[in-house]
């Protein structure tokens, strides 16, 4: 237990020297992709265009995923995502947000990395907040810091009230089954400012 917390303190401490300073997310250079599969077999990736976010001096790490900016690179399943599963024009963002001590660690080298196994994260999604344990992989940029996930976090619709959206989705297009699971990976990179 105790090197599981040294570590996740540690850990987080790569994210607190980017905090001393506030940073900025790059949406350039972030993404953030879920998967979905219907009918058993068939599997499609997904993502968001733009996301936006900072780490401040505080060491609170925050992530707006626009909801509204959904991918599926099919134009009438985006419209279908954003007005019956997300329900946007109530619900245009989800949020992503870890809190940790900003005085842990004051900087990271360019190309230092460093492995948070178990890390607890906050997501809002549909009005709804959970916590969930995520692993992250934290690399030290020339002017930023990178935070990956380590592994897929699996988001589920229940869990959010999101179950109805699914069920609606299904219906429409009239699939045997869409899963209420949906594995979700990401790449966020913040900005020195």
């Amino acid at each position: 237990m105790f090197m599981k917390k040294t570590t996740l303190a540690l850990t987080i401490g790569l994210l607190a020297g980017a905090a001393t300073a506030d940073w900025t997310l790059n949406n350039d250079e972030s993404s953030l992709y879920y998967l979905t599969t219907k009918n058993v077999h068939v599997t499609e990736m997904n993502t968001f265009n733009q996301l936006s976010g900072a780490i401040d001096a505080d060491g609170t790490a925050s992530v707006s995923i626009d909801l509204t900016s959904v991918d599926t690179v099919v134009e009438i399943r985006d419209e279908r995502m954003r007005e019956m599963f997300f329900n946007t024009d109530q619900f245009p963002a989800a949020t992503i947000s870890i809190t940790f001590d900003p005085a842990v660690l004051e900087g990271m080298e360019p190309g230092a990395r460093m492995v948070m196994e178990d890390v607890a994260a906050e997501l809002t999604l549909h009005g709804t907040t959970r916590e969930m344990g995520a692993g992250l992989v934290v690399v030290g940029l020339q002017n930023g810091v990178q935070v990956s996930s380590l592994k897929p976090i699996v988001v589920r619709a229940d869990d959010f009230g999101l179950a109805s959206g699914v069920e609606a989705l299904r219906a429409i297009v009239n699939l045997d089954n869409i899963t209420n699971n949906a594995p979700v990976s990401f790449t966020f990179v913040f900005d020195k400012d």
